[in-house]
């Protein structure tokens, strides 16, 4: 079955810590999952700074990467998956679809506090990379069904 993507629809959702975003990732192995609640430097949990919803259906777990890296395949339970990046170190980062890196590649802006973004599509292996400068650090987690921004 061909997998049909639409682009991601990006929104950038304000965020309540008010500091930088240089520094307020806790420091991980490249491409790792976090623990769940872990405390950053400012007190506040990655899920809250990533603006994640209470209860959430993982499809990939919060995890932190550098630089370009394929993101653990999932397969959505419905026909919409939100994406939730926050990136430093570089201008931008962009998602894409690995089997078509460039089909409707999705740019992050890391000067955005986070971004979240709905892709709608059929409910099949997902099969998604992070491609940014090797200097880029960023947080992502794959969230089933639709979220409000």
């Amino acid at each position: 079955m061909s997998v049909v993507l639409l682009p991601l629809l990006l929104a950038t959702a304000c965020s309540s810590s008010g500091g930088s975003q240089a520094d307020d990732t806790p420091s991980q192995a490249s491409g790792s999952p976090l623990a769940s609640s872990a405390p950053s430097l400012n007190g506040q949990s990655v899920e809250k700074r990533m603006r994640l919803p209470d209860h959430a259906t993982y499809l990939v777990k919060v995890r932190n990467g550098e630089g370009t890296e394929d993101v653990p395949d999932f397969t959505p339970g419905k026909n919409v998956y939100t994406v939730h990046v926050k990136c430093s170190g570089a201008r931008t980062v962009t998602v894409v679809e690995r089997a078509n890196p460039k089909d409707d590649p999705t740019t992050i802006k890391c000067s955005s506090p986070v971004t979240i973004g709905r892709v709608y599509g059929d409910p099949v292996k997902q099969q998604l990379a992070i491609q940014a400068a090797d200097d880029a650090r960023w947080t992502l987690a794959v969230v089933d069904g639709k979220r409000p921004f």
